[in-house]
């Protein structure tokens, strides 16, 4: 689907922000079986999409441990 405005129009896109950080608290996990998905909420870096789609299927029964690569992984 495809939007087009009558006239141009201004938008403001959210800049890219870097930090250097040590650690990612995670606040709270939702599994969300209906979306095939597990997203994380953490203090420092926001929402995290760990698993959706395919790779929520080939993660099955998740585990803390599991949590902790998949950030780890996420952020090289």
């Amino acid at each position: 689907m495809k939007v087009i405005f009558e006239t141009p129009r201004e938008v403001v896109i959210i800049p890219e922000v870097k930090r250097t950080i040590s650690e990612i608290e995670v606040i709270e996990i939702t599994d969300s079986p209906q979306r095939k998905s597990v997203i994380a909420m953490t203090d420092s870096v926001g929402m995290v999409i760990l698993w959706e789609g395919a790779e929520y299927d080939a993660i099955g029964q998740w585990t803390n441990d599991d949590v902790v690569a998949r950030i780890n992984e996420l952020y090289v």
